[in-house]
């Protein structure tokens, strides 16, 4: 199968060869056309400013990334429509670790009784991001989280929904004939 998804607007390879043990501070922000490309992306009518910071930190073949992004932006109200501005500051904290290849997957398989052993795993920790072909993508990253932190149903501070007011349902017409009789 061949990824036919267009690229994303905001793309920042970073080299895991790259990243030292102790940390490596990375910062990144989003250029004017890049800024377009996000807001259609991610449905909002502009976006001012996006920009993060993070710090990588690499233990064996894993890496650690812990950071904020900021952004400026303008979201749509859900009840007036009207565009408002939102500013967004949101910490990150993730692991990455090398691609493993695909797991063939198990089938359940029926024992003598004819019962089902599926093996149920709850409460796991998140497995860590992959690493792929040595990169990580901070671009990807910061619009995944970005993304994730946005309000589904914005709302303009003082917007109000006001529920109309029920209309007199039109009167029956046993009702008319009932007034007709009266008058005869």
């Amino acid at each position: 199968m061949t990824d036919t998804a267009a690229p994303l607007p905001l793309s920042r390879p970073v080299k895991v060869d790259e990243i030292k043990l102790r940390g490596t501070p990375f910062s990144l922000k989003a250029e004017a056309h890049e800024k377009a490309g996000i807001a259609t992306m991610l449905g909002l009518p502009s976006v001012e400013s996006l920009e993060a910071r993070y710090m990588l930190s690499r233990s064996g073949e894993r890496v650690k990334l812990e950071g904020t992004i900021k952004a400026a932006f303008h979201q749509t109200c859900t009840v007036s429509l009207d565009d408002f501005p939102v500013a967004l500051d949101v910490p990150l904290k993730l692991d990455f670790a090398p691609q493993e290849p695909a797991e063939p997957r198990r089938r359940a398989a029926a024992d003598d009784a004819g019962e089902i052993d599926i093996e149920v795993r709850l409460n796991e920790d998140d497995p860590p991001e992959p690493i792929v072909d040595g990169v990580i993508d901070l671009g990807a990253v910061t619009l995944e989280f970005l993304a994730l932190a946005l309000d589904p149903y914005p709302r303009k501070p003082g917007a109000v929904f006001a529920e109309p007011a029920p209309e007199e349902p039109p009167e029956s017409p046993f009702a008319k004939l009932a007034r007709l009789k009266k008058d005869d």
